[in-house]
């Protein structure tokens, strides 16, 4: 019970940091997604469970700041987190800062794609009218946020890497030539 709540008050803190301080800042800084970068990290760092309850959480608190249509960034999010889940166990073996890179870019391109890509489908299909932002700055946006969610990936890995040590540090290790 009390992981609960302590889990329920840090969603409800970081959604609060979020739509509050991180989107009243300048470009590029205010395209930084803090919550999908924690959802990916506990996803990288085996804690399935915690990041689908996370993505939930902080998908239904972010609608309520959202100018999409309801229920399309919790479905994002949990899309995102299952996609990453599947690559990292398929296809990453190792927790490694090379993994946590790919799942990173990863998961903020299938997020980000996702809710384009409704978005314009609900203005293809004519049940919206005008899509939020155009695609120019859309992708332009996603490249900020890419890059930014890598950034606060990275601070979190070595942090995570400095006091738990769980990941290993694979950045000087080469790949024998056959």
């Amino acid at each position: 019970m009390t992981s609960f709540i302590i889990n329920s008050l840090t969603v409800i803190i970081l959604g609060i940091v979020q739509v509050s301080f991180l989107t009243t800042w300048s470009r590029p800084v205010n395209s930084l997604n803090l919550i999908l970068s924690l959802i990916i990290f506990l996803v990288a760092i085996n804690r399935y469970r915690q990041g689908l309850w996370w993505a939930f959480g902080a998908g239904c608190f972010l609608e309520l700041y959202s100018f999409d249509f309801f229920g399309l960034t919790t479905l994002a999010l949990i899309i995102t987190v299952v996609i990453v889940n599947f690559l990292f166990n398929n296809f990453f073996t190792n927790y490694s800062f090379y993994s946590l890179t790919i799942s990173g870019l990863m998961g903020t391109l299938i997020y980000n794609l996702l809710i384009f890509l409704v978005d314009e489908l609900f203005i293809l299909l004519g049940i919206a009218t005008q899509g939020i932002v155009s695609a120019a700055l859309f992708f332009q946006n996603l490249i900020w946020q890419t890059v930014l969610n890598l950034m606060i990936l990275y601070l979190i890995f070595f942090i995570f890497h400095f006091l738990i040590g769980k990941f290993k540090m694979d950045l000087s290790r080469q790949i024998p030539i056959e």
